[in-house]
């Protein structure tokens, strides 16, 4: 049995002394029919047990069919993915995305994962079959804040690359691992770009996506709501349909411009490396494929097809909740007070009635 209350323990604990403090007091003074006050903190003890949701932990096993393969992506959420020089105006990240959400539907039944990369790497999304969750992972993928970044590689995810594949290897050694990497290929970070070629006898099939344009793109400072803003909604953000930024660029309240900025106070331009990203599409002995929107990643890259087999999943655990049970107790007596009330106003009445020398 395990209780999961609806309130954390504290507030419970809070509600149901407040009750029985409502019920104590008259029963202590005497007040009306001691043995409704003594049922009433009965009922109070059953709503106390209802209000902590007590449940029973039942371990269950589903089946799946899975492909015997392991799909890595490799995103760069660095600043420099919000230039916008993908398509036309769209940011980088923008056909990430699309290309993410595009590549993931030739891999029916794989486990798929994400690992983002910056300053830092980290995964966001653990290999897993549930496709609607990876997508919901990439929906809400976006670029680090500016302040944020100290310099980045574009090697980043190497060693949280090689730990989860050395850890996923144990489990399913007999799965293919393939891994894709998007990125624009800008090294910002004072340290030279590492070598990946230690990977290409563990990856069984991959790309190397690279967006960006030579020309460049200014880059929108990410916001935690968004990009860009309308004018007047915050201080600062500026209007989107505006290139150079809201306002006159005085840099007064509302009217700072949105696009970040070098040194010399002129918009930032982020361009690709595509001698990076080529160099690592070698090292990793994949193909390298730059994507500016035109063409579909199906054109660009047909996925292996791997046989599905029927996977027993154990250790899932759910809940057979049991809080309706003491309800049912509850509501009972409540159809109980409604009865003592509507008896309590009718006597009532009749008092009144009789003091004032009419008749019930």
């Amino acid at each position: 049995m395990i209780f999961d209350p609806v309130f954390t323990w504290f507030g419970w604990g809070f509600l149901v002394l407040a009750l029985l403090t409502v019920c104590i007091i008259p029963t202590v003074r005497g007040d009306g029919p001691r043995w409704k006050w003594f049922a009433r903190i009965g009922i109070v003890a059953v709503l106390a047990l209802a209000l902590a949701r007590p449940g029973i932990p039942i371990k269950s096993s589903t089946e799946e069919y899975e492909a015997a393969a392991d799909v890595y992506f490799l995103v760069d959420t660095t600043t420099s993915m919000a230039a916008e020089d993908y398509d036309g105006d769209k940011t980088r990240l923008e056909g990430v995305k699309k290309d993410m959400l595009e590549l993931a539907k030739q891999f029916p039944g794989t486990r798929l994962s994400i690992i983002t990369f910056a300053s830092t790497a980290s995964t966001v999304m653990p290999l897993t079959t549930d496709h609607a969750a990876f997508a919901s992972a990439v929906d809400v993928l976006s670029p680090e804040l500016s302040l944020n970044s100290n310099g980045s590689s574009i090697t980043e995810a190497g060693a949280e690359l090689d730990k989860r594949m050395k850890s996923n290897d144990e489990d399913r050694p007999e799965n293919k691992n393939l891994v894709f990497y998007f990125g624009d290929g800008e090294q910002t970070a004072q340290t030279s770009v590492d070598s990946w070629s230690s990977f290409a006898s563990r990856i069984d099939s991959g790309a190397v996506f690279g967006y960006g344009t030579s020309q460049g793109g200014k880059m929108k400072e990410p916001q935690p709501f968004g990009y860009g803003s309308s004018p007047g909604d915050e201080p600062g953000l500026g209007d989107p349909n505006d290139p150079g930024g809201a306002g006159d660029g005085d840099g007064s309240a509302g009217t700072n411009d949105e696009y970040i900025r070098d040194g010399q106070s002129n918009p930032g331009i982020s361009k690709i490396d595509e001698a990076n990203l080529k160099q690592l599409a070698t090292d990793l002995g994949e193909k390298y494929h730059h994507r500016d929107g035109e063409a579909s990643m199906s054109s660009v890259y047909t996925a292996p097809k791997y046989d599905q087999t029927l996977v027993k999943k154990d250790g899932r655990v759910t809940v057979d909740e049991y809080f309706w049970v003491p309800l049912i107790l509850v509501f009972a007596w409540i159809a109980v007070e409604m009865v003592f009330g509507v008896r309590e106003l009718l006597r009532l009445r009749t008092i009144a009635l009789t003091r004032k020398g009419g008749r019930p």
